[in-house]
């Protein structure tokens, strides 16, 4: 049963989410942050038990669905744990969603995707997943500590999430919200081992399973600076060329560290994605020496017409392998003679630009989307009244 169900919360800081012993500590000890004026927050699940084996023992991360905590079984062994938020477990829709996330993951064995090993439901309603532990970094750590990444470190992080998309895409699932937050770097014998995260939005293409249609045309889902044209509009037939253009979007922010299409708002930034084609990254970096197949594939892929990206990931697989060949025939592309290039520094726009849909701005963004298809929806609505 429950273990620690009604213990009292336990202190965490709202930087590291690292968990606080006493609750009067004037700064956190594992990263120096000072007490906020209201006091450390409190999390009612920090030290519980869930299915009377996994032991929350530390906030890993909060986001737009919910946290993530590490969990200890009694053996010693550690996993993940991810809740999703009350107030979203309330819904009908919601946690129907949740619940399609961890039968969809579940699916999914490959080496760049995190493997679901039980789900379930906590007394007060509040859904969870249990997920293989995830040792490492995520790309936006990397890219707000380096600043942008050179071109052979992108094609090899490119190459690894293309094969954990393909093998998504050929079970009929589509991410849907690729962004850094969801690429983690683990380190390995051979460089860095990618892990594609969160499925948490998943919709399944698989006529079979009886699941196509349940996202409306007009919903809105995802992170809106990694949003596919077609998403942003909330097209009903979204399928796999949607990730291929978020995952285009990534190359770019470690070739170059921003956006490709950037406004003084989310609202400007995605009317711009709509009406205008992404820059090159040559463009944007003039001082980079990039291979001009990479700087290719990357416009490829940020194509805003589906049709005119590449085919599948397996397509983006096979050009990466003909990239690094080519380079390794060539020789890595050196800098101009005279000319050191090395990474920026990150900026307060390289970390805005990283971060995922876990402040009020992107929300707001998300929001007014949705606002907006209803107003369009209502005045096609009087329009067709009036015409009766």
């Amino acid at each position: 049963m429950w273990a620690g169900w009604y213990r009292a919360a336990v202190r965490y800081c709202v930087d590291c989410q690292g968990t606080l012993v006493g609750s009067e500590a004037e700064a956190c000890p594992g990263c120096g942050r000072v007490m906020p004026s209201r006091g450390w927050p409190d999390d009612a699940l920090l030290g519980t038990t869930v299915l009377g084996r996994l032991r929350l023992v530390r906030r890993l991360g909060s986001g737009g669905m919910g946290t993530v905590y590490r969990a200890q079984s009694r053996d010693g062994r550690l996993c993940a744990v991810k809740t999703l938020h009350p107030w979203l477990s309330q819904s009908d829709d919601m946690n129907r969603r949740f619940r399609r996330e961890a039968r969809a993951a579940a699916r999914l064995e490959g080496p760049h995707t995190v493997r679901v090993q039980d789900s379930g439901e906590l007394p007060d309603g509040t859904l969870f997943i249990v997920m293989d532990l995830v040792d490492g970094e995520s790309l936006t750590d990397r890219i707000e500590r380096n600043g942008w990444l050179d071109a052979p470190t992108t094609l090899r992080i490119l190459r690894q999430l293309a094969l954990g998309l393909a093998e998504a895409h050929a079970l009929g699932l589509v991410h849907r919200d690729l962004k850094p937050d969801n690429v983690y770097l683990t380190p390995g014998p051979a460089g860095d081992h990618v892990k594609i995260l969160d499925f948490g939005i998943v919709k399944y293409l698989d006529a079979a399973l009886g699941t196509v249609g349940q996202t409306d045309t007009g919903r809105v889902f995802g992170t809106p600076e990694y949003m596919s044209p077609e998403q942003a509009r909330g097209d009903a037939d979204l399928d796999h060329r949607s990730d291929i253009f978020s995952a285009g979007i990534l190359a770019f922010i470690c070739l170059t560290g921003r956006l490709p299409w950037e406004g003084t708002d989310p609202r400007a930034a995605m009317v711009r994605r709509l009406s205008e084609d992404a820059p090159r990254v040559t463009a944007v970096r003039r001082d980079l020496e990039v291979p001009a197949g990479l700087v290719d594939l990357v416009a490829r892929m940020l194509a805003r017409a589906p049709a005119d990206r590449p085919t599948d990931m397996t397509e983006v697989v096979r050009a990466i392998d003909a990239l690094e060949r080519d380079q390794d025939t060539q020789g890595a592309p050196r800098s101009p003679p005279g000319r050191v290039v090395s990474p920026e520094p990150p900026t307060s726009d390289t970390r805005r630009v990283t971060r995922g849909l876990g402040t009020g701005m992107w929300s707001a963004g998300l929001l007014f989307f949705a606002a907006m298809a209803g107003v369009a929806f209502a005045l096609a609505r009087c329009t067709d009244l009036k015409g009766h």
